[in-house]
């Protein structure tokens, strides 16, 4: 052995070692092999540096580009949609959909782009089909990985074949050289799966950890599995025909509603608070479930007559006018800063401003002198508002009075049984009337009658309560007591993420402005269209009343909502947005301009009308000028750490060539096999491939095989396309391990699959591929 020989035995055993361990980068391995083969002068500077502008390296970065503007533009997510037509059919029938789908894909993006768009539609198709996941996931994954090779672009292994018959002075593979065989191996795999490996499949429930973005940790860390429930409107509920803002879901019982089932029709996503509800729908909403328990049935409010309460309550209850003075007490302050029912015991029934324009929402609005005030309460207590000087000379028509209320003043009595909840409550836990809208004018207790309740005066069992407020406000409180908790089940979480809506978590920034105000003070969800989960603060998720808890540096707000919203949110600079790719909506209007750039290039290489590196190369500039992605998502969408492995690799294969090392690997080929023909030679080469396919990163090992697979083509006077084709195949072969591929991993989690889950399928189809290579290779490209 010469000494050269031996160093390169040195540098191709240690980066052995290193990708066998995993204890540096796979693409710092490469880079430490670069530096070693060019320091000891097996490869010439110039044949160190030509991998980074090799066109294998050119096009993987380009397809990934291109990969990028079909995603981004929402194309690849309309492709997965018609899966769910197949949500119904059988269990062959939804595997055969599967993997025919993931495999076309393939072709044209990134496989682990494809794994990771088809997940959530497959988890949709695992719940609507009664099924677990593991049970389609594992088909998914190896569906991708089947159909990766189908073109000369759609794989680095593909294209490094490609390019290393180019150096050699052969022609090189067509863009469709690698469908038949591909095409084969597909369709052999699918019925193996379908009629076989089925049957190998496991039934384990889904991970934890992963159950589409609402399942991750984050969704482990706020506990929502335990929070999403589903409620449907009955027949003839008040609710029926009510907005989901008028329903109060949302201000009494502090439920956010996520999703909106239609009786007929699909399941709305982050529905606006402007959608009408109707009978027969099911909400999903997130919150906690006893908060709907609490006012659910006749056991916490029986509704009872007024029984002439309403005359007795009216001779107490003086209804009049009044305008804020120069110098009140109340200028500036808020309805709940200004302690008119607190320490005055009066009512504010109507609010205008001093132009005589009703007030839309008098909780937020600051008082000004001028201001006109409708007032309730005792006489006494009204009196004492003047004499104070907080309101000027009050006005006493009483039918003038009520003309400004436009017969929005109804009262009703509910009584509080055994058992109640409300029960050693006070009015304000009560939520009666911040969450309703309706004020308890007075309480009736044995013989005594309570006027104007203080907000913590307790509510007693047996207690009347004397409830003021508009006809609506009494009918949605009767129509949430009809409600009942439907379905409380994990599996929602995967319905609630998709291309349009998301969940993430939002930060108050280190700059921010808005520590000490409220959700409600900054309108928060009128502003940025996004809802409020919960509140993470000091370890530890708020729920209730999340829009009257003061905000801290520090708080994580779990938000929900349209990506495009959470894209205003990203722009302010109060917020930092954690996870930036929640907050990017499809750009759906450029979708047939990425389509009609793809389809250029696929046809520009097709028909030879351009290299492949450089239609890849115009394609993805073009997906940039024509805005289909931003020029920062380019350079994010570009897995950097494969680039530099290929580009690092590439001198290794020149090196293995100058050495004579190729030489010596192509004579032991010969020498055990040579003899058999062409077909033994593609069994062993492919055996060869695959089993380093276990260890070795696929780009590096296309890279070290390349060279002795061309040398014994040579010595053996057989095709080169053949050997070549045959390594390009066997390193898309690896199903037998998640460790293979990325697609592997991005299912394992989701599917609770175990290592021994991916060899039962993986083996048997790798011996399949194996096979379909040594029957019909020889065939299509003759030795």
């Amino acid at each position: 052995m010469t000494m050269q020989l031996f160093i390169l035995a040195v540098i191709i055993i240690a980066a052995l070692g290193l990708f066998i361990s995993g204890r540096l980068r796979v693409d710092l391995v490469g880079l430490m092999v670069l530096s070693a083969l060019a320091l000891s002068g097996l490869v010439s500077p110039q044949e160190a540096l030509a991998g980074f502008s090799s066109p294998a390296v050119v096009t993987v970065w380009a397809m990934f580009i291109l990969s990028a503007g079909l995603t981004r533009t929402g194309i690849a997510h309309q492709l997965g949609l018609p899966l769910q037509r197949f949500a119904k059919g059988s269990e062959a029938a939804l595997i055969v959909a599967l993997m025919v789908s993931a495999s076309i894909l393939s072709a044209l993006i990134n496989t682990v782009t494809v794994a990771a768009i088809l997940l959530p539609a497959t988890m949709e198709l695992a719940r609507r089909s009664g099924r677990p996941p593991s049970r389609l996931l594992m088909p998914l994954a190896l569906g991708c990985l089947l159909g990766g090779p189908f073109t000369g672009i759609s794989t680095p292994p593909n294209i490094l074949a490609t390019d290393a018959l180019r150096n050699a002075g052969f022609a090189p593979f067509a863009l469709l050289d690698f469908t038949p065989i591909t095409a084969a191996i597909v369709v052999a795999g699918i019925i193996f799966v379908v009629l076989i490996g089925r049957r190998m499949l496991p039934n384990h429930a889904p991970g934890a950890e992963n159950k589409g973005a609402l399942g991750t940790s984050l969704g482990s860390s706020y506990e929502m599995d335990t929070h999403i429930f589903t409620i449907r409107i009955p027949q003839g509920s008040p609710l029926d025909g009510r907005t989901l803002a008028e329903s109060r879901l949302g201000s009494a019982l502090f439920l956010t509603v996520v999703a909106l089932q239609r009786k007929k029709g699909a399941l709305m996503l982050a529905p606006r608070p402007t959608d009408v509800l109707e009978a027969g729908d099911i909400i999903v909403v997130h919150g906690q479930p006893e908060q709907l328990q609490r006012f659910h049935g006749s056991q916490h409010l029986l509704v009872e007559p007024l029984n002439r309460l309403d005359a007795l309550v009216c001779e107490r209850m003086v209804i009049v006018q009044g305008r804020v003075a120069e110098k009140s007490s109340l200028l500036g302050l808020t309805l709940g800063q200004s302690g008119l029912r607190r320490e005055h015991r009066v009512q504010v029934l109507a609010l205008y401003s001093a132009d005589g324009v009703e007030v839309g929402d008098p909780h937020r609005h600051r008082f000004a002198a001028g201001d006109r005030l409708v007032l309730q309460g005792e006489q006494t207590s009204l009196d004492d508002l003047v004499r104070q000087g907080v309101v000027g000379e009050l006005r006493t028509d009483p039918g003038e009075s009520r003309g400004l209320l436009n017969g929005k003043l109804h009262l009703s009595a509910v009584r509080v049984p055994e058992g109640s909840v409300l029960a050693d409550r006070d009015l304000v836990e009560s939520r009666l009337g911040n969450a309703f809208g309706l004020t308890v004018v007075s309480i009736v207790r044995r013989e005594s009658m309570i006027c104007m309740p203080l907000p913590h005066e307790k509510i007693l069992v047996g207690d009347l309560l004397v409830l003021q407020g508009s006809q609506q406000d009494l009918e949605v409180l009767a129509g949430l007591q009809d409600l009942t908790i439907e379905k409380q089940d994990p599996g929602l979480l995967a319905d609630l993420d998709s291309q349009q809506v998301t969940v993430t978590e939002v930060l108050l920034s280190p700059r921010t402005t808005l520590a000490g105000r409220t959700l409600a003070d900054l309108m928060f969800r009128d502003q940025y269209g996004v809802s409020v989960l919960a509140i993470w603060r000091k370890g530890r998720a708020y729920r209730d009343g999340l829009q009257e808890i003061p905000l801290q540096f520090g708080d994580a707000l779990l938000v929900y909502g349209p990506r495009s919203s959470l894209e205003a949110v990203a722009r302010n600079p109060d917020f930092l947005v954690l996870d930036q790719a929640a907050a990017q909506a499809p750009r759906l209007e450029r979708a047939p301009i990425a389509a009609g750039i793809m389809l250029a290039v696929i046809l520009s290489a097709i028909f030879g009308f351009l290299p492949i590196a450089i239609a890849a190369l115009t394609g993805s500039t073009l997906m940039v000028l024509m805005r289909c992605l931003s020029m920062e998502e380019a350079y994010r969408a570009i897995e950097w750490k494969v680039v530099f492995l290929i580009a690092c690799m590439l001198p290794l294969g020149v090196a293995v060539e100058n050495t004579g090392a190729a030489q010596l690997g192509a004579e032991a080929l010969i020498a055990v096999i040579g003899d058999y023909g062409p077909r033994w030679v593609v069994a062993a080469l492919f055996t060869i491939t695959v089993l380093g396919t276990q260890v070795i990163p696929t780009a590096a090992l296309v890279v070290l095989m390349a060279p002795v697979a061309l040398t014994a083509a040579e010595s053996l006077s057989i095709s080169p396309h053949l050997l070549m084709m045959t390594v390009a195949m066997s390193a898309s072969s690896s199903f037998a391990s998640p460790l293979s591929h990325p697609a592997h991993l991005l299912v394992m989690g989701p599917g609770g699959y175990r290592f021994v889950d991916y060899m039962k399928l993986g083996v048997p189809l790798t011996l399949i591929s194996l096979i379909v290579c040594v029957w019909l290779l020889p065939i299509l490209f003759p030795a």
